[in-house]
């Protein structure tokens, strides 16, 4: 009897304990431990800059038609998210680590019902205003813009931050996105518009970093980024006072978005996969 008693505690020595939802057994997340974080998480955000920098340098150069520079950027941005891709096979954590995995509690995050209404309001207040063939390479060009952004800002940028802190890397990635947009004014951008998209740029990275610690996903932050360039493209870019009434609206809706958002979003992940630094060739 006695031996009976001992076998079974040696099986439940052996065998792993049950985890339970959403702890390392189902809800990884990828983190980079390194000396000088703020410096590495700049020096990997200035990349897809870089490229899109030269996309829209050689799009400029060529005197390409809109739909041709279109297509030039979506060049330009799918380079740079191969880029960044590479950079996340060569880590440690695994694809899955860094969100590209299918997302969880989204009845927490409202079924993302209030991220596509932004994107329906800049819709019926901008319109279409592009013809056909441009819309088509809209299409391609804010596909890759998406997954490129979000891959090195939500991705490989937020998991450098996340070793201090998710609040850390929410905050910390967000500003990153929205000040890099200041780029803007080497395409000829007025000083005042680049601003304001600064700001825009960091409030819709603060929601997409939120989205990604409550569903541990990316995918809903990349829909919705190319969802939201879409809609803004294919519109135009109209300064007219509907468009700007709809802008600020679906900012409106941002900002109550991440109020609501930051209440649920744990400040620490359930899990990590850590990583020492990439194994860069």
């Amino acid at each position: 009897m006695r031996l009976k008693y001992m076998c079974i505690l040696f099986s439940c020595l052996l065998s792993p304990p049950p985890f339970p939802p959403n702890t390392v057994s189902d809800h990884r997340t990828a983190s980079w431990h390194l000396r000088a974080p703020w410096f590495a998480a700049i020096a990997f955000a200035l990349v897809p800059v870089v490229f899109t920098a030269g996309a829209s340098a050689a799009a400029q150069l060529s005197g390409a038609t809109e739909t041709g520079s279109a297509l030039i950027l979506a060049a330009g941005a799918a380079a740079s998210a191969i880029l960044g891709l590479i950079v996340i096979r060569l880590s440690r954590p695994t694809l899955r680590d860094y969100g590209f995995r299918q997302p969880r509690r989204a009845r927490a995050a409202l079924w993302f019902v209030p991220a596509a209404a932004t994107v329906l309001i800049i819709l019926g207040t901008q319109g279409v205003r592009v013809d056909a063939p441009t819309i088509a390479a809209y299409a391609v060009l804010v596909v890759a813009v998406a997954l490129n952004e979000e891959t090195w800002f939500r991705g490989i940028v937020f998991a450098i931050l996340r070793a201090r802190s998710s609040r850390t890397a929410i905050v910390g990635s967000s500003v990153l996105f929205g000040v890099l947009h200041l780029a803007n004014l080497a395409g000829g951008a007025d000083i005042g518009s680049s601003i304001l998209q600064v700001a825009f740029a960091a409030l819709f990275g603060l929601v997409a970093a939120q989205l990604l610690v409550l569903t541990g996903s990316l995918w809903p932050a990349i829909a919705w980024h190319a969802a939201w360039n879409f809609v803004t493209f294919i519109g135009g870019d109209s300064t007219d006072t509907r468009s700007l009434v709809g802008l600020g609206a679906a900012c409106l809706v941002m900002l109550g978005y991440a109020v609501f958002l930051g209440r649920r979003t744990p400040s620490t992940p359930s899990g990590t996969a850590a990583t020492d630094s990439p194994a860069l060739p």
